[in-house]
């Protein structure tokens, strides 16, 4: 959710948890797992939520970007490609793509699928009705959906068309946009495969430490398992910074600026330091 909220600047309703301070709870979660560990939720009327998490090695979780709750709990099924710049999703996608925690992907991000994933189902009776009310209901504390009228407007889950609609474009891929989003997230996931996961074995808890740099900025470094140390340097805001380059074999940069030391718009950089000099 945090880096959702740096990427869309979405704030309300469940979003609220996260607007105050994103790039502090994103790092939080890149280091140690979950952003809430037992503090207190303005969504959830003070309540405490979450448990310590800082002891248990990064792959321990799973990070994302959009899952079938993020997508399907929205009101109109919206994807991350229709409520962020394409910049900033993919900027979002190199931070979790290559950190150390295990990724997730949702079907058709990949490829920035345009169609939504809507809520559907198939109920009869009561519960049909009862289903299509509660839908409605839970965006109240949705700033835009206050209006009665408006909230009339989200899709039925019980009518076939809303779930006709979620289902993947396949023929897209022939696309040009399609088919760049596509092999980025192969290039990434290569970058993955064969520079960081070799050495996650062996990661122990507190293995990340990270420092916010202004609002939406973020430095990050953990020890891995085999001793050498991945550094994430990123800008995540449509406003340059100015920032240290990290020490290391650069991995991966997206929209960095070489000798410089700033960071454009929604970049991105990863490096890694080697001890042993096979970096």
């Amino acid at each position: 959710h945090a880096l959702h909220v740096l990427a869309t600047g979405e704030a309300d309703g469940y979003y609220a948890d996260y607007a105050d301070a994103p790039a502090r709870h994103l790092g939080r979660c890149l280091t140690e797992g979950f952003a809430y560990q037992g503090d207190s939720s303005s969504y959830c009327g003070q309540e405490l939520r979450g448990e310590p998490s800082a002891h248990l090695p990064p792959q321990a979780f799973v990070s994302f970007l959009q899952n079938h709750d993020q997508i399907g709990n929205r009101a109109f099924g919206e994807r991350i490609g229709q409520l962020a710049s394409a910049p900033a999703a993919s900027a979002a996608a190199a931070v979790y793509l290559l950190a150390p925690s295990i990724p997730l992907l949702f079907m058709g991000e990949e490829f920035a699928a345009a169609t939504p994933f809507q809520f559907f189902c198939d109920f009869g009776g009561e519960l049909r009705e009862a289903v299509t009310e509660g839908r409605r209901r839970e965006f109240c504390k949705f700033a835009r959906f206050a209006d009665p009228e408006t909230r009339a407007a989200i899709p039925d889950p019980n009518q076939a068309e809303t779930f006709l609609a979620s289902k993947l474009d396949w023929a897209s891929l022939d696309a040009a946009e399609h088919a760049d989003s596509l092999a980025y997230y192969r290039e990434l996931l290569r970058l993955r495969r064969t520079r960081i996961v070799p050495r996650l074995a062996g990661m122990s808890g507190h293995a990340g430490k990270f420092e916010q740099l202004g609002a939406a900025g973020l430095q990050v470094a953990w020890q891995l398992g085999d001793g050498s140390t991945l550094r994430l340097l990123a800008n995540l805001s449509d406003q340059a910074m100015a920032a240290d380059a990290p020490s290391g074999e650069v991995v991966f940069a997206l929209s960095v600026e070489a000798g410089q030391n700033r960071l454009g718009p929604w970049s991105v950089l990863w490096t890694l330091d080697d001890p042993k000099g096979i970096a």
